[in-house]
């Protein structure tokens, strides 16, 4: 081996040294600076990937610090709030519980830890939470429970909601507890704001069927929200909050009609050469005898007739949120949504050198039908749509 590579080899080893001792270092102050569980999971780490390295004592030392230390400040932690009376203390009881446990089973794989330099096992004092986490988890799962059923017997719509918070966050922790479930659904329906569409066309121009049909598709998941519900249709077993009324003001609709517009268009285009003449009339030669040439050009003409065809519609609209039972207007909104057909064509005589890439595009095109009317209003109507959806979610009841 030359000289440059074992220095090379030495400097490597030194630097995985220093990193190692370094990583060890930083553990170490995550334990002391009371930051256990990372200590843990870190020391976890180092000594799931290599068993024999070197530094495994030192972070078995550490996974034993650090994990004594842990499970000593939680067990204080539990021991305090016990002389708490309240729900959030039967919650920090019970989350205190499950992360004891949780923190051994992550230990428990790389068992058992051998360390060389004592002849020893790492001490880890493992006890069984079992008993203590379901018996903690009735308490806290009871105490949901009975607020939940405490604010429902309340008439307001949103102790209804914070009863169904409480009853959904017991079911994530004790799915099937007691008649929960049936609990939530039910403060679930009485926390619920249910709103009736109507449409009203007080224009004397007709709606397309489809376009009533789309504006008053309120049933899908892009308009309801947890605590809203939009119904076109009244349901007799539902009381209903609020009305969102929309109202179609007026349509306009503008004539049909062609532009016809007139284009002389010039262009200067290339068309062959001539030679390059002395003043005895002899061809000129380069540096390198060849004859000299000169670019010549013409100028090309077309007579372009242009055609827009141009229709337009206008929809003006409102949407009014209105309390159901008092029919006291909350708020208005109003809404504007135009729609422009407009499609151009050309014919042309002359040269079509003469045209730009614009007019070339146009002589390939020719007539097209105006729509109708009623698809006029339609497209107009798919905006609109799109505006309600944006008033929709903005509102709040």
């Amino acid at each position: 081996m030359s000289i440059s590579n074992a220095k090379s080899n030495s400097l490597a080893l030194i630097g995985i040294l220093l990193s190692s001792c370094s990583s060890v270092r930083e553990t170490q102050i995550e334990v002391a600076s009371g930051n256990y569980d990372y200590a843990i999971n870190r020391a976890l780490e180092k000594l799931k990937r290599n068993r024999s390295n070197k530094k495994t004592d030192e972070y078995a030392w550490i996974l034993e610090e650090a994990f004594a230390k842990a499970v000593d400040r939680d067990l204080r932690a539990v021991e305090r709030w016990q002389f708490e009376n309240h729900g959030k203390a039967l919650e920090e009881i019970f989350f205190l519980y499950e992360g004891l446990q949780q923190r051994q089973e992550r230990i428990r794989p790389i068992l058992p830890v051998f360390i060389k330099r004592e002849n020893r096992y790492a001490e880890l004092a493992f006890q069984n939470y079992h008993k203590a986490i379901v018996e903690s988890k009735e308490r806290f799962s009871s105490h949901l429970y009975d607020q939940a059923r405490e604010r429902l017997a309340l008439p307001s719509k949103a102790d209804a909601r914070i009863a169904y918070d409480n009853l959904t966050h017991l079911l994530q922790i004790n799915p099937g507890f007691r008649d929960a479930e049936a609990l939530a659904r039910e403060a679930h329906m009485k926390g619920t704001d249910f709103v009736l569409v109507s449409l009203f066309n007080e224009s004397p121009i007709a709606l397309p069927a489809q376009l009533e049909e789309d504006l008053l598709s309120f049933e899908s998941n892009q308009f309801d929200t947890l605590w809203t519900v939009h119904h076109r249709e009244p349901t007799s077993d539902i009381l209903y909050d609020y009305e969102m009324r929309i109202s179609i003001r007026g349509i306009s609709i503008s004539p049909e009609r062609i532009q016809e517009k007139e284009i002389i268009k010039e262009r200067s285009i290339k068309d062959g050469y001539d030679y390059v003449l002395d003043e005895y009339g002899n061809v000129l030669k380069d540096g390198n005898g060849n004859d000299i040439r000169s670019d010549r050009y013409i100028t090309v003409r077309s007579r372009v007739l242009e055609f827009n065809q141009i229709k337009s519609v206008r929809l003006d609209a409102k949407v009014d949120y209105l309390t159901f039972q008092r029919n006291e207007l909350l708020n208005s909104y109003p809404l504007t949504s135009e729609f422009v057909f407009s499609h151009s064509y050309c014919t042309h005589s002359g040269d079509t050198m003469a045209l730009d890439d614009h007019y070339r595009r146009l002589v390939g095109l020719t007539y097209a039908p105006f729509p109708s009317n009623e698809q006029m209003i339609y497209e107009a109507g798919v905006d609109l749509k799109n505006q309600l959806k944006g008033v929709v979610s903005k509102v709040q009841l």
